[in-house]
């Protein structure tokens, strides 16, 4: 079963998750493992998860300790939930889409065209999830720290340019969700489900002819070193969850909860996703540096693309509201929130 392996796997560290232990002193230090991903040298492993980690050990004066494991070391990228949730690490944080139907409502900021930016993208997929009790009951077996979203996704190639709809016919085409797999497809091309971790040995050995992707991915997973061709859209967005196993918030006391509440939430939302944007601008400057060739689709071409991914969305709020959930609501209150003016 899916959720078994890490958990045999790692029977040996469950004992330290979540639990204290008394120091010579007399005090107690709780230590917590932190499970993803992200490579160890990706930013939201060394910037966004550290800072985090140093925020919390600081505002608790040492009380509180957090150990990362990057590179999916303790749950593959699709598990992190479970291993959440069972308690085999103490907090996880994933890609929702590598659990298909899992987090339906929270799939609507990987819909076409949501945000122009992480930043934003972010702050609005936080504030459905506190306004709507449907989002809420995705995570009914954990507690969401925080919730967040990617810089705008493109389309990146190998040997073929994008410059029309007609261009990606019969390519395979690396997609991240269902939502994607619905676009691509009603564009022409072939949708090759995978990780983005898997995308630069399946870009280089021929297995796809491109992916689609956020910019900073051609620098956080080198992709610039394998594609020759961008096409800029802004096509959809990925999301991404930090969570809490219930038993190790539950081994916190009040005080530490009020700590780990003031600095997760919408605060460290807006922090990732600004990550996302920052390493967005520096994946454009070295793909460019790389020679890799930026084709901006033009508007009217973008809106003949247009005609045959909207019809996704439509779908996509059918899909939600016969599953007896507020799919249009979410939708329209996410184009709203979009539409807010916030500082910067």
């Amino acid at each position: 079963m899916k959720k078994s392996w890490f958990v045999l796997s790692f029977a040996s560290l469950v004992f330290i998750s979540g639990c204290a232990t008394i120091t010579a002193s007399d005090e107690v230090e709780t230590y917590l493992m932190f499970s993803h991903f992200f490579p160890p040298n990706h930013e939201q492993e060394t910037v966004v998860v550290q800072s985090f980690i140093e925020d919390i050990a600081e505002q608790t004066d040492g009380d509180i300790s957090i150990r990362s494991f990057p590179g999916g070391s303790l749950a593959a990228p699709d598990t992190q939930y479970d291993a959440t949730a069972t308690g085999a690490v103490d907090l996880g944080l994933s890609v929702h889409s590598y659990t298909p139907g899992q987090f339906p409502l929270s799939s609507v900021m990987e819909l076409p065209f949501m945000s122009k930016s992480g930043s934003e993208g972010s702050r609005i997929l936080w504030q459905l999830y506190e306004e709507f009790p449907e989002i809420q009951a995705e995570y009914g077996e954990v507690i969401p720290l925080w919730l967040y979203t990617s810089e705008p996704g493109q389309i990146y190639t190998v040997g073929q340019p994008i410059e029309r709809m007609e261009d990606l016919e019969g390519l395979r085409i690396r997609s991240p969700s269902p939502e994607v797999n619905a676009w691509l497809s009603a564009l022409g091309a072939t949708p090759v489900s995978m990780s983005m971790n898997e995308s630069y040995e399946a870009l280089d050995r021929g297995v796809v002819d491109g992916v689609v992707g956020p910019w900073h991915t051609l620098l956080d997973y080198s992709l610039y070193e394998v594609i020759d061709y961008a096409t800029v859209g802004d096509f959809y967005m990925s999301t991404f969850y930090t969570v809490m196993s219930e038993n190790s918030w539950a081994s916190l006391n009040e005080d530490q909860q009020i700590i780990f509440n003031e600095t997760t939430g919408e605060r460290m939302s807006l922090t990732a996703g600004k990550n996302f944007d920052k390493r967005a601008q520096e994946a454009q400057q070295t793909a460019q540096d790389a020679d890799v060739i930026i084709y901006e689709l033009p508007e009217d071409e973008l809106t003949h693309w247009r005609t045959h991914i909207d019809p996704v969305i439509d779908q996509w709020i059918d899909r939600m509201e016969n599953q007896g959930l507020p799919g249009r609501q979410v939708y329209e209150r996410a184009l709203e929130l979009r539409e807010e003016e916030v500082d910067p």
